[in-house]
């Protein structure tokens, strides 16, 4: 079913209003800072964030509701980033963007966990008249053994929303599996898995997918073209790698990756692969650095090959702030523009204080069909967050995109931004209220402002979310 782009299409509803928020703020005290070397510092997979930290690693309302962002139980953006590991834990803001070191938990239990809510939106002027009523869930969970880990997640729903005049049936899904394992204490192993497919334009009052930067987890940089697109959607990633623990403190990591983007509608379709090797050691406890090699290659209209090298440089400060930036030149084939190609990602993640942390990202590399006229795709994005004593956060973030068509050299970009508020209720409910400005140069149809409130309940969710699991082994 193909909608017009000025329709706006919001997607579920509030299921159960009412709730009483609860009264008394919970205080916490910062966790204690630890020192090791920086290619074998705390990860994504093992936050630093625990059930009495008031900052969760978890950015989004459905890893919270999902009782996510513990060291048992990472977030939905540790799962659904896939791509390149390294010792700082901070993304590079571009897709499929993920830096992430393999360190398995012993004897962790095994945890599994599902949330159902609802949504509602309206737009605001500009943008058209429109709304929506409907429903979704997720649920995630995590297999434990000695020797390896499995993490999968899945989230979807459908929504009945009425713009134009008409009432139009909409859906979409997002799920994504991990496993990560060791052969040995020196060879460790991570295969992963992630697709999204559905309505393009239902994306945009969807819960946001997020990765990871630092300690937080953010908007990927892509919502800055949710519903641009008049059908549906098809996206996705397969990685696989390995890494060799040269010593304490060397690393040799081997990966490689295959992403697909498909907008029906348009009958347009982009594969993108990569490999990659890269070598990693620590010059202190706090900073490390990294060479590495590449190859890519994009298919379809956006055909192009690259392949050179790069340096990477990680440094840390404490459990407060880490810094990692990497970049090199290629070699380009000439649908690719320009012969020699600079690719390259920088990103710093700041924990101000207990209560409040801050990003900043950006890159440039094979857009991936993010922007169908584009080859290469440059990104940026900043954001803030501070909690109220684990009873409520606000989030405010941006994210900004630009490239150029090689043939008729005309620039494309655009921006998101986001403002949520989100708060803890009784009886394993949460809620979310969100404002979402979407923006892209030359289209019109795709400038507008969303109000979005979503509602999640938890079966069984207690106020303190550590509680004991049987651990599978």
């Amino acid at each position: 079913m193909r909608f017009q782009r000025e329709g706006l299409l919001l997607w579920p509803l509030i299921l159960i209003s009412g709730v009483v928020m609860q009264a008394a703020a919970q205080h916490s005290d910062d966790s204690g800072e630890s020192h090791t070397y920086a290619i074998h510092r705390a990860n994504s997979d093992n936050p630093r964030t625990t059930s009495t930290e008031p900052l969760n690693s978890c950015g989004d309302s459905l890893s919270v509701a999902l009782q996510q962002g513990t060291p048992e139980f990472p977030c939905w953006a540790n799962i659904r980033t896939v791509e390149r590991w390294n010792t700082a834990a901070i993304v590079s803001g571009l897709q499929p963007g993920s830096d992430q070191p393999v360190e398995l938990p012993k004897y962790a239990p095994s945890t599994f966990k599902m949330t159902l809510g609802g949504l509602s939106g309206f737009s605001f002027p500009n943008a058209g008249p429109g709304k929506a009523y409907g429903g979704l869930g997720a649920a995630a969970g995590i297999i434990e053994r000695r020797r390896w880990q499995f993490m999968a997640e899945d989230g979807g729903g459908l929504a009945d929303f009425q713009v134009g005049g008409g009432d139009y049936l909409v859906g979409l899904n997002r799920a994504a599996i991990r496993a990560t394992g060791e052969f040995n204490p020196r060879w460790t192993w991570q295969g992963s898995a992630t697709s999204t497919y559905g309505t393009d334009a239902a994306r945009v009052v969807a819960p946001l997918d997020f990765r990871q930067v630092g300690d937080s987890g953010v908007p990927a940089a892509e919502t800055v073209v949710y519903g641009l697109h008049s059908g549906r959607v098809t996206t996705g990633e397969e990685g696989g790698k390995l890494r060799y623990e040269d010593s304490r403190r060397s690393y040799w990591d081997f990966s490689g990756t295959h992403t697909y983007t498909q907008y029906n509608a348009d009958d347009f379709f982009v594969q993108t692969a990569r490999a990659r090797v890269e070598y990693l050691h620590a010059l202190t406890p706090t900073t490390g650095i990294g060479l590495y090699g590449n190859g890519e290659h994009q298919t379809g209209p956006l055909d192009c090959s690259i392949g050179g090298a790069g340096v990477r440089w990680l440094d840390a400060w404490g459990t407060r702030a880490n810094l990692n930036i990497s970049g090199g030149v290629n070699g380009a084939g000439s649908s690719c523009g320009k012969r020699v190609q600079f690719t390259g990602t920088a990103a710093i993640y700041v924990k101000m204080t207990q209560f409040t942390d801050l990003y900043l990202s950006g890159g440039r590399g094979l857009s991936d069909g993010i922007l169908e006229h584009t080859v290469f795709l440059g990104t940026g994005a900043a954001g803030v967050r501070h909690s109220f004593h684990r009873v409520a956060d606000i989030r405010a973030s941006v994210n900004g995109i630009q490239g150029v068509d090689p043939v008729t050299k005309q620039s494309y970009h655009g921006a998101f931004a986001d403002g949520s508020l989100h708060y803890r209720m009784g009886l394993g409910f949460s809620q979310e209220i969100e404002i979402r400005h979407y923006k892209v140069a030359g289209t019109p149809t795709n400038d507008r402002t969303i109000a979005v409130f979503t509602l999640w309940w938890t079966p069984g969710r207690t106020t303190d979310t550590t509680t004991t699991r049987a651990s599978l082994r």
